[in-house]
């Protein structure tokens, strides 16, 4: 991978994150748990969207901040996928037991 061992080992967890929440998901529906499947597949929603996050960083850092490329790479390589994941898990909680109000 481009960036080195980092940038691999961010993509290679991404890769491995993503298939599992994705087989999670199918295998809940299997069985008919909606209320599991829509959890899990909150989580692989989230990373999949890592290759839009890390369109939306790349020119970001390299530009904007001014960083070389390789280096930029490797903080994308796991910033394009950890914050979704991060955010994914709140919306679920959020979602989960929701603010009770009046």
């Amino acid at each position: 991978a481009t960036g080195g061992w980092i940038a691999c080992l961010g993509f290679t967890l991404l890769a491995l994150a993503w298939l599992i929440t994705t087989w999670t998901a199918w295998r809940r529906i299997l069985v008919r748990n909606t209320e599991a499947h829509r959890r899990w597949m909150m989580r692989s929603y989230a990373l999949t969207f890592a290759a839009v996050t890390l369109r939306l960083w790349l020119p970001l850092f390299t530009g904007a901040f001014g960083m070389d490329f390789i280096p930029a790479y490797q903080i994308i390589a796991w910033l394009c996928w950890v914050p979704n994941l991060l955010v994914g898990e709140w919306m679920i909680r959020r979602l989960s037991n929701p603010v009770q109000t009046g």
